[in-house]
């Protein structure tokens, strides 16, 4: 049990800063009345939260550097649990949208640094079990957070959905203590703030011009010429640095590459699932609230089943075939979704996401542990900063998304309210996307990752 605890800690972590990507959703018109401001003004407070998220991700293996990854974690923990309560406490939405940038900055630096701590001292053979512990607790996060968030609203208030961090936070500090390391790798440039703040820019704008096309703002496409300026800016001056912020080349090491590129472009179908599948379900097959967790929780239910499923599956076919195999039919879910229409019974509904959740939680398990196969120690942190940042990115975008499309596809059938069809094409559209990520598994060896899964040993 002992070895297990760090990841288990650093799960805990992934799972409050997973939870709270959704569990604000369906208590934004209890937050709105009591704030008194328009519901569609709390929008911020979600796109701050995963803006910060992901902006902050780079400092963390700077921070760490120089403090120690137990330091560092301990207070984003710390940080994550006190901004927690200003949320909880806000009574303009200024204060809220503060604590809610403060939540996702917390967030970046907690995730990442355990990440490669675990990563640093687990043996290799030991990796993927490791991992394995800490997605699957991350995993049941963005599951949980709408039936929870609806919940804890009806029966208590909408203060409990950030009240429930603080105790989860308690915990995962109370754990570390015991069993997080104090890792101090070596670092020998400046944090770069410029091209900090040019990053930071380019999402930014990306995600104004995706809400620009799902209010119709068609003005809002002139940002684009500004975010390329700042993404070449930002290139140019990556290339010139010594030790940029985001090491691309890292995809020069087949195993990275494949983890990368796979595993980014299926995170945006599964990372848009958690908020459009409720939304599917509620508004366009007249589920209540209750029926809708029920079949999200069932979801939950089967990812930690899988994760004692997943190193078998990798001992007996290797890396490159569950990935190419597995992932398909993590594609294929995603296109089952789309059928979801009111003929379809509850447990049939729940059956197929249920499918979903064990295909997609092997895929992740199998994406994120041959992403550490090939690369050695000095190059981890980088590679964790960079996995991660692009991760919560491709997440963020498959939200703004399938949010886009389905108003897009209302508009153009003349209607107000969204219809089943519309959320269909949500889920087509990101279940395009999922499937570029075959041509990146195709060009793994054949023995990719074998000293990790065991295969052919």
């Amino acid at each position: 049990m002992s070895r297990r605890l760090l990841p288990i800690t650093v799960g805990i972590a992934f799972f409050m800063e997973q939870l709270d990507t959704t569990i604000i959703a369906p208590a934004i018109p209890d937050i709105a009345q009591s704030l008194n401001v328009d519901p569609l003004s709390l929008n911020l407070t979600m796109t701050i939260y995963l803006l910060c998220s992901v902006a902050f991700i780079p400092m963390g293996d700077w921070l760490a550097a120089r403090f120690g990854t137990r330091t560092v974690f301990q207070a984003a923990v710390t940080g994550f649990a006190l901004s927690s309560l200003m949320c909880a406490l806000s009574g303009s939405l200024e204060m809220l949208v503060a604590g809610r940038a403060i939540q996702g900055a917390s967030a970046a630096l907690m995730v990442p640094v355990g990440r490669t701590s675990i990563v640093h001292v687990t043996p290799k053979p030991q990796l993927v079990s490791a991992l394995a512990w800490m997605i699957t607790l991350a995993m049941i996060g963005p599951l949980l957070g709408p039936p929870l968030g609806g919940l804890l609203t009806t029966w208590l208030s909408w203060h409990w959905i950030f009240l429930i961090n603080v105790p989860f936070a308690l915990l995962c500090l109370a754990c570390s203590l015991r069993v997080f390391p104090q890792i101090r790798l070596a670092c020998d440039q400046g944090f770069d703030l410029v091209a900090w703040a040019m990053l930071g820019a380019v999402m930014a704008i990306v995600i104004v011009l995706l809400e620009g096309l799902r209010d119709g703002h068609a003005e809002r496409l002139a940002w684009f010429a500004p975010m390329l300026v700042l993404a070449l800016a930002y290139s140019y001056r990556s290339r010139r640095s010594r030790s940029p912020m985001l090491s691309f080349s890292l995809l020069r090491v087949p195993t990275f590459a494949a983890s990368f590129w796979s595993g980014s472009l299926l995170r945006v179908g599964y990372g848009a699932l958690p908020f459009l599948l409720p939304l599917m379900l509620q508004l366009g097959l007249g589920y209540t609230p209750i029926q809708s967790g029920l079949v999200l929780l069932a979801s939950g239910a089967i990812a930690l089943a899988t994760k004692t499923q997943t190193t078998r599956l990798l001992r007996c076919w290797g890396f490159r075939r569950v990935m190419l195999v597995n992932g398909s039919l993590c594609v294929l879910a995603l296109v089952a979704c789309a059928l979801f229409r009111t003929q379809w019974s509850m447990g049939a509904v729940a059956l197929t996401v249920s499918i979903a959740g064990f295909f997609r939680a092997v895929q992740f398990n199998a994406v994120t542990a041959i992403a550490y196969a090939d690369l050695p120690a000095q190059r981890i942190g980088a590679a964790t900063t960079l996995n991660t940042m692009v991760q919560q990115l491709a997440i963020m975008v498959g939200i703004a998304l399938s949010s886009a499309v389905v108003a897009v596809s209302a508009r153009w059938g003349g209607r107000s309210d969204a219809a089943p069809i519309d959320f269909s094409m949500a889920f087509l559209c990101v279940a395009v996307i999922g499937a570029l990520a075959t041509p990146a598994c195709l060009r793994l060896p054949r023995d990719a990752g074998s000293q990790l899964s065991g295969h052919g040993a």
